[in-house]
């Protein structure tokens, strides 16, 4: 008997036994759909974050931050973090290399009232530079300035969302007064801004992806606002000017790595050379990706093996049917032994069979992964699909799995005596 016919005698044995043969094929479904929604999910993930650093200035953005050595005898206290001072030497030195360096020193939340109703709102404090590396778009009005910051000034810069709630458009925004109260130490503080300044709001594909999985509307309202990170310390009530870290926008010709292992390196020697605790670290946005890609990747690695149990759940259930298969045809066996067809010949009609049901399980699960990848890319706004290798391994995988479990089912088929299988009711 030829492959062809094997072929056609398997699918005619499947149509033959349809319900029988979807329950079969269901474990190889869902195994198979879990490793290509994985790979999809994988992919949008992977383009997400890159979109994401791209719209924040991409490889041209690294950070600079305090962090505690090794070895340190105590934990970091306020005077062992950044100062302005520091902040400015760096301007000062590597100056031809930055295009802007952006501080923001905290943020604390507050409240304000719109139309009756608290909203809250998230205060930053930052400086000029912070618009240029995080590349926020104005849309009105003028950003954060450095005077500003010198003369601590009283004013803010609101989003898009919130100047069309509160004022209708955002050039009706400008020259506002709003009021935000923040709870410090067990008080509440008013405190008044003038808007000087309406920007862009726009959610990131992976923001966009878990608020839509809280069910936010994050259309509606955003809560950031920017200040003076002066005045957000007269806010908070810092003591000091002292700062966490800051990231720098490098010119397009400047190599990120060689550019701060030099800052790095600079400030260590001049500032934190005699400190015993604390020292400076920086971080490229490749790296920044590599560790969220590896983060990803065990996510997956982690799914996958449980997708990987459930296709072998999945291959049990065909060694079963295809055991049940040989008990219902032991006479049709017989009949094909005793007209001379070879062991050789019943294992392969058995096995093709076996996979066969594994192929078309194997097909429907790859349908059933790109379309449910398919919607969760719809959902965050970014459309990808899993890479053709991924395809066809599942593809091959699942015809794996019917070899290795109908190999025992039809190697116990092509072993019946055919005397005992002609006399079996």
């Amino acid at each position: 008997m030829g492959i062809w016919e094997n072929i056609t005698l398997a699918l005619a044995g499947i149509k033959a036994n349809r319900m029988r043969s979807l329950l079969t094929m269901l474990g190889i479904i869902i195994g198979i759909s879990s490793v290509i929604t994985i790979s999809t999910l994988g992919s949008i993930m992977t383009a997400s974050v890159s979109s994401t650093f791209d719209e924040v200035g991409g490889t041209s953005l690294v950070g600079f931050g305090v962090t505690r050595k090794s070895d340190a005898p105590r934990r970091l206290y306020n005077e062992d973090y950044m100062t302005v001072e520091m902040l400015e030497s760096v301007q000062h030195e590597f100056g031809k290399e930055i295009v802007a360096i952006a501080l923001q020193t905290g943020s604390t939340s507050g409240k304000l009232m719109l139309r009756r109703e608290e909203k809250t709102v998230q205060l930053y404090g930052v400086n000029e530079g912070y618009i240029i590396t995080s590349q926020t778009p104005l849309v009105a009005g003028r950003y954060i300035s450095a005077t500003d910051c010198e003369k601590m000034r009283d004013i803010c810069v609101i989003s898009d969302k919130q100047a069309q709630k509160m004022y209708g458009s955002e050039r009706a925004a400008l020259g506002q007064k709003i009021d935000i109260t923040v709870e410090r130490e067990k008080k509440n503080y008013l405190n008044t801004f003038t808007i000087v300044g309406v920007y862009h709001y726009k959610l990131s594909a992976i923001e966009s992806m878990f608020l839509s999985a809280m069910d936010v509307d994050a259309d509606e309202w955003n809560s950031e606002v920017y200040i003076p990170y002066t005045s957000f310390s007269r806010v908070i009530n810092k003591k000091n000017d002292t700062f966490y870290g800051f990231n720098v926008k490098l010119n397009p010709d400047v190599e990120a790595k060689p550019f701060c292992d030099r800052v790095k390196e600079y400030l260590n020697n001049i500032y934190y050379r005699e400190n015993d605790a604390a020292e400076i670290y920086s971080q490229t946005a490749e790296a920044q990706m590599d560790q969220i890609g590896s983060l990803l990747g065990t996510v997956s690695l982690v799914i996958s093996i449980i997708a990987g149990i459930s296709l072998l759940v999945g291959g049990i259930g065909v060694m079963n049917i295809m055991l049940v298969s040989v008990t219902e045809r032991t006479r049709e066996i017989g009949v094909r032994k005793a007209l001379g067809a070879p062991n050789s010949a019943i294992r392969i009609q058995f096995i093709v069979e076996s996979m066969i049901i594994c192929l078309i399980g194997g097909l429907i699960g790859i349908g059933l992964g790109l379309l449910t990848g398919n919607i969760a890319g719809f959902i965050v706004g970014t459309h990808t699909i899993p890479s053709i290798p991924t395809i066809i391994v599942a593809v091959g995988f699942s015809m794996g799995i019917g070899v290795f479990f109908g190999y025992y089912p039809a190697n116990r088929a092509a072993q019946l005596d055919p005397i005992e299988a002609l006399r079996y009711e």
